[in-house]
């Protein structure tokens, strides 16, 4: 019961849903906001001539240590790995580069194939440990408990 002395009793304030939406669209991620209408992202996208790696991709997957070198994603995708290289030294828009693609925030996209997927997961812990002084991104996560 709250007020009883018990320091596992949590108190809640009493706020309207109108309040409580208002706050959320303020302050909260983009993941819990009132779900919008469903956007027709193959529309909107153009068609795109494909992209050749990049000498600084070429520079960048080279630096990589060789077990986290995203060789597939720089086959297929030249444009993300051009994307990745550029955004590499900046760790805010790496970081949240990697975690766009790790994550459907559009809903309905049919993600990458299975290799891809298992190297941007690598490289995205070794990005992690780079910034987090050696930290993978679970012990970050417990290291904050």
């Amino acid at each position: 019961m709250p007020g009883n002395g018990d320091s596992g009793s949590l108190e809640f304030e009493k706020v309207s849903l109108s309040d409580a939406r208002k706050a959320l669209e303020e302050t909260g991620p983009a993941a819990y906001a009132a779900p919008k209408k469903a956007e027709n992202w193959a529309e909107k996208r153009a068609a795109s001539t494909p992209e050749a790696l990049s000498d600084e991709a070429n520079a960048w997957l080279a630096e990589l240590p060789q077990s986290v070198q995203p060789q597939q994603l720089a086959l297929r995708y030249a444009r993300l790995a051009n994307r990745l290289a550029k955004a590499w030294k900046e760790p805010q828009k790496c970081e949240r580069l990697l975690d766009d693609l790790m994550m459907d925030r559009r809903g309905g996209r049919k993600g990458f194939p299975l290799q891809v997927a298992n190297e941007l997961a690598t490289l995205r812990d070794h990005y992690f440990k780079l910034h987090h002084h050696g930290k993978s991104a679970w012990e970050h996560v417990e290291m904050g408990r």
